[in-house]
C-alpha cells in the first residue's frame, strides 16, 4: 500500500486551491484524473474476465486503458467511451498497416497506382478519423474549461485559423496546426504515439513478471524496485525495434569512421542493450542489476539526452531528437505495473496460452503471442 501510495502521489498530487476572498474552496481529496479512471476500468475488466475462470486476455485490456488515458489527454475527460472504442479501433488499423505505407514515400503519384489497394485503406482510416476527431475538437472550441480542469492537447494545438463557427474562438496557446486537416493529424500522432510504445512496454514488463512472480514481490514493497523493473523492461524489450539518423558532414559515432553528409545509421536498440560487453547475462530479466551494487547502477535513460553519464540504451532514441513523450510514458508505465501487481496475482496460463517471449518486430517490438495470465484477486476493495 506504501507504494501505491507514493506512486499515486507522483503522479497525481492532490492539490489545494488558494481560496478567494469570501469563498472557501475545499481541499481536492481524491481527483479523478484520466489515468485513475482507466486504471479503474482496466482493474473491473481483468476481474470480471477473472471470475469467468478463463485466461484473461491481458494485451488487449492494457491497450485500450492506455489509449483511453491519452484520448482524454487529447480531446478531455468526458468522450464517450463508445468513441474511444471506435477511436481505438481506428488507430489499432492504421499501427497495422505503418510498414506497408513506406512503398509511398518515394514516388507517391507512381507507388499509389501500383499498390491502390493500400493507399485506398489509407484514405478510408483518415476518414474515419476527421469523422471522428473533428466534433470531439469543435467541441472543444467551444467549451470553456472547467474548474481545475486540466487542458486538453488539442487546445494547445490550434491557432487561430479555425472553422466557420457562429461561437467565439479561443485564441492559440502554441503555433502549429493551420486547418483541421492538420489537427486531426496532430491528435492522430499525439494518440498512437502515446499509447502503442507504452502498451507495448507494459506488456513485455508484465510478462516477465508472469514469468518471475517473485519480482512481483519485490515490486509491492520497494519503490526504487518497481523503477528497476520497469528499466529492466525497456533495455531487453525496446518499444521500437531501431532508431534512424543521418550523418552531418562532422558527424563522428566513434566507433566507425564519419562517412559523408546524409549517411544513413540505423541503431539496433535491442542489440545495443544486449552487449555482452557491457551486461552481463544480458539476455536474462534480472531487475537486480539496475539497484545498487549492480552492474547497472545509476542507469538513467537521461543520459541519452546528452545530459550525462553513459549511454547504454535508447529505449527512447537519444540526443535532441529523443522521444518527447518519455516523462509521460515512464509515469503510466509505473502507474499501472503498481497497481496491476498489487490489485492481482498474475500467474502463467497452460499450454498455447502460456507465455511466450519471441517477439515480432515490425514498426514496434511487441510480442509475437500476444500476453495472456491467469489472475488471482489480491485484494477487494
Amino acid at each position: 500500500m506504501l507504494l501505491l501510495t507514493i506512486v499515486v502521489m507522483m503522479v497525481c498530487p492532490t492539490f489545494e486551491k488558494e481560496s478567494l476572498p469570501g469563498r472557501r474552496v475545499p481541499r481536492r481529496k481524491k481527483p479523478q484524473i484520466p489515468i485513475e479512471q482507466r486504471e479503474k476500468s482496466l482493474v473491473a475488466d481483468l476481474d470480471v474476465q477473472r471470475a469467468s475462470g478463463g485466461v484473461v486476455l491481458a494485451a488487449e485490456s492494457l491497450r485500450s486503458a492506455l489509449f483511453g488515458v491519452m484520448a482524454a489527454m487529447c480531446f478531455g475527460e468526458d468522450v464517450d467511451d463508445g468513441i474511444v472504442r471506435a477511436m481505438d479501433r481506428a488507430m489499432d488499423d492504421l499501427v497495422q498497416c505503418f510498414l506497408g505505407l513506406r512503398v509511398f514515400v518515394t514516388l507517391p503519384a507512381i507507388t499509389g497506382l501500383i499498390f491502390r489497394n493500400r493507399w485506398r485503406k489509407l484514405v478510408e482510416l483518415r476518414r474515419q478519423q476527421e469523422e471522428m476527431y473533428l466534433p470531439l475538437i469543435d467541441a472543444r472550441r467551444v467549451r470553456p474549461s472547467g474548474d481545475g480542469e486540466p487542458p486538453a492537447y488539442v487546445t494547445r494545438s490550434w491557432t487561430s485559423a479555425s472553422r466557420t463557427s457562429s461561437q467565439p474562438q479561443p485564441q492559440p496557446a502554441a503555433a502549429g496546426a493551420s486547418d483541421d486537416g492538420d489537427l486531426v493529424g496532430l491528435c492522430s500522432e499525439f494518440l498512437g504515439a502515446g499509447t502503442e510504445p507504452a502498451a507495448s512496454a507494459l506488456q513485455w514488463i508484465m510478462a516477465n513478471l508472469v514469468k518471475r512472480p517473485d519480482v512481483g514481490e519485490e515490486v509491492l514493497g520497494r519503490l526504487e524496485y518497481l523503477n528497476a523493473v520497469i528499466m529492466e523492461g525497456l533495455r531487453l524489450h525496446p518499444p521500437a525495434p531501431l532508431v534512424l539518423r543521418q550523418t552531418t558532414s562532422t558527424s563522428t559515432a566513434g566507433v566507425f569512421p564519419a562517412g559523408p553528409a546524409a549517411t544513413a545509421v540505423h541503431f539496433p536498440l535491442a542489440k545495443l542493450a544486449r552487449d555482452k560487453k557491457a551486461w552481463t547475462y544480458p539476455h536474462e530479466f534480472r531487475p537486480e542489476r539496475v539497484l545498487a551494487s549492480g552492474d547497472g547502477e545509476g542507469l538513467s535513460l537521461v543520459a541519452a539526452a546528452e545530459s550525462a553519464g553513459e549511454i547504454r540504451m535508447m529505449s527512447f532514441g537519444a540526443g535532441r531528437r529523443m522521444c518527447p513523450g518519455m516523462g509521460i510514458a515512464m509515469l503510466h508505465l509505473g502507474y499501472f505495473v503498481a497497481n496491476l501487481v498489487t490489485e492481482f496475482e498474475w500467474a502463467e496460463a497452460d499450454g498455447h496460452h502460456a507465455v511466450d517471449l519471441q517477439p515480432h518486430v515490425g514498426f514496434f517490438f511487441v510480442m509475437k503471442r500476444p500476453l495472456r495470465a491467469r489472475l488471482t484477486r489480491c485484494r477487494v476493495i
